[in-house]
């Protein structure tokens, strides 16, 4: 027998996994005038942030401005995210995750 999926509005999925990102060292969201994506509802937007539903999956894009230092690389801070995000999606929803994708819109380098 299938679990029955639990199904939460867009806006606190996206409220959460922003909240929830933007505690990792590094990792900072885009405002209104440095995203594409968002997550839009009657008289709500979440920058950076887009949450799609495709035939019963969610659809993740997930857009980031990052500080790297001599023991913040990329790749750690994109792993530290995929894994914050589904941690924060999969408290919320037992809809199945179908993608997850990140973007890095800009890089700034701490000494």
């Amino acid at each position: 027998m299938t679990k029955p999926l639990h199904l939460i509005d867009e806006r606190q999925i996206a409220d959460a996994v922003a909240k929830g990102i933007s505690l990792i060292p590094g990792v900072h969201m885009p405002n209104e005038l440095e995203a594409d994506v968002s997550t839009v509802g009657p008289g709500w937007r979440v920058w950076g942030i887009g949450i799609h539903r495709v035939a019963g999956e969610l659809d993740i894009a997930i857009e980031l401005l990052v500080t790297l230092n001599k023991t913040r690389s990329i790749p750690t801070i994109s792993a530290r995210v995929r894994r914050k995000a589904r941690a924060i999606i999969q408290s919320l929803t037992t809809e199945p995750i179908r993608r997850l994708n990140l973007r890095i819109t800009d890089i700034f380098i701490e000494e």
